[in-house]
């Protein structure tokens, strides 16, 4: 058999192209693979999660939630300001000051800081 019928796809490498489109759809495509799912916790876990958050809010200490936004998940560090079992909303103050407003639906873990 002869040399250049041996070379496999090589023969096509140098006419390939890659199209931004295409890019775009492959980075794209990346990205919804890296995002996780939103774990379900149980009765236990959340009742928990709402009295270390209740005393915290008594007591002012801060406060490290892990919480879970647009398939990723997120930490925030601060001292509660607001929290509103009710409408499911809590609003930490930061290490710098700035307001971070979290849903209660996405918060999977607390931690005293």
């Amino acid at each position: 058999m002869s040399g250049h019928l041996q070379r496999g796809n090589k023969l096509w490498e140098g006419s390939r192209m890659f199209l931004p489109e295409h890019k775009q759809a492959l980075l794209k495509w990346q990205k919804e693979q890296e995002k996780q799912t939103k774990p379900e916790l149980d009765e236990q876990q959340l009742e928990e999660m709402n009295r270390m958050l209740i005393s915290a809010c008594r007591l002012r200490v801060p406060v490290t939630v892990r919480f879970f936004e647009a398939g990723n998940f997120l930490t925030a560090t601060g001292t509660i300001t607001k929290f509103r079992p009710l409408e499911k909303k809590l609003e930490l103050a930061g290490e710098t000051g700035e307001r971070i407003s979290i849903k209660l639906s996405a918060v999977t873990e607390v931690e005293r800081a």
